[in-house]
């Protein structure tokens, strides 16, 4: 009788250890300012927003400026502004500063709000973008000016992206305009499969120096997607282009090219950004030609969003107008300006 009640007693306990023991094992705890304390699963984080999976209430969505604490015990994949990756626990300390637990290879990290780009997630629903401006102005023995201004923005769902770009150079010496460039560029990519999508892409370019009154390139193509995320992207595309050019002087002429490009970003040590942009247009028609534009850049960070860019800039022609050169090199330093819409 005493062992069939303290067999009944033992399996009592364990069915109640079985009951609360998920909440136990794995909650994460939020107290907000107002001194609600909520248990759950931190899922995200994304646009200053936190989502929760509780019990009772199921995902609900907090803003950030409302948490007073936060205590997480699983690892979270933390994407801070600058573009860094951080893996581990999410606390706050006493004073109430947000800290990513120390880990075997690093200290613990203590951060606001404001530096986390993302918690769990790298795919923004909004524009994610920059603009940059540069300028040299010279006067005394010489009147030199020297101005470019430069914007790109990318939209990206979990099916589509898009993405735009523009670049505008323009130098004066003495009374001569010596160069007056616009160059813009636009893509829109549909994604059939996490990595493969299809595109269709224009590009247009204005140049006085190459004669050029209006390049327009457009056309269809397939690109794989590599990479993908705050650290670093990687991809590759292949497609068929419609080439025009109408020039100041010169003949106007067109043909059918291919396109192949490749996209690389990758963040360095302390935030510092390494992005190279290639295109290039071989004419299926005249091996000759065929068109290379190769951008590539650093960029460093400075403070809230602002950011030094050194960029260099390719732009080859196969078969250049007569008295045009072939490549024309470009390198500009600007101040930066990141920017993120909801």
């Amino acid at each position: 009788m005493n062992c069939r009640r303290i067999l009944i007693y033992i399996t009592a306990a364990f069915s109640l250890f079985a009951v609360i023991s998920p909440g136990m094992v794995s909650a994460d705890e939020i107290v907000l300012a107002n001194g609600d304390r909520l248990t759950g699963k931190v899922k995200e984080v994304r646009q200053g927003a936190l989502t929760l999976e509780t019990e009772h209430l199921g995902r609900i969505h907090i803003d950030t400026s409302l948490i007073k604490s936060l205590r997480t015990d699983g690892i979270l994949e933390i994407h801070l502004v600058d573009g860094e990756l951080l893996k581990g626990r999410l606390t706050t300390d006493e004073s109430g500063a947000l800290t990513i637990e120390a880990t075997d290879k690093r200290g613990a990290s203590v951060l606001g709000w404001d530096k986390i780009a993302a918690v769990n997630t790298s795919v923004s629903s909004g524009w994610k973008g920059s603009v940059n401006a540069g300028a040299t102005i010279q006067t005394g023995n010489s009147d030199r000016t020297n101005i470019t201004f430069g914007a790109e923005a990318t939209k990206r769902s979990e099916r589509d992206r898009y993405n735009l770009r523009f670049l505008y150079d323009y130098a004066k010496e003495e009374s001569n305009v010596t160069a007056r460039s616009y160059y813009g560029a636009g893509k829109y990519d549909y994604f059939f499969t996490e990595k493969v999508y299809g595109y269709l892409a224009v590009e247009l370019l204005k140049d006085k120096t190459k004669d050029l009154q209006l390049r327009t390139v457009v056309g269809p193509g397939a690109g794989y997607q590599f990479w993908d995320d705050e650290v670093k992207s990687l991809l590759f595309e292949a497609g068929i282009s419609y080439f025009s050019e109408n020039l100041e002087k010169g003949e106007d002429k067109d043909w059918i090219s291919a396109r192949l490009a490749a996209d690389l970003r990758y963040t360095l040590t302390k935030g510092i950004v390494f992005s190279d942009q290639l295109i290039l247009y071989p004419s299926l028609e005249r091996a000759r030609d065929y068109k290379l534009r190769n951008e590539a850049a650093l960029t460093s960070p400075l403070s809230g969003g602002w950011s030094l860019r050194l960029a260099n800039i390719l732009d080859h022609d196969g078969n250049p107008p007569e008295d045009v050169k072939r490549n024309d090199w470009y390198w500009i330093l600007a101040l930066q300006y990141s920017f993120q819409t909801l």
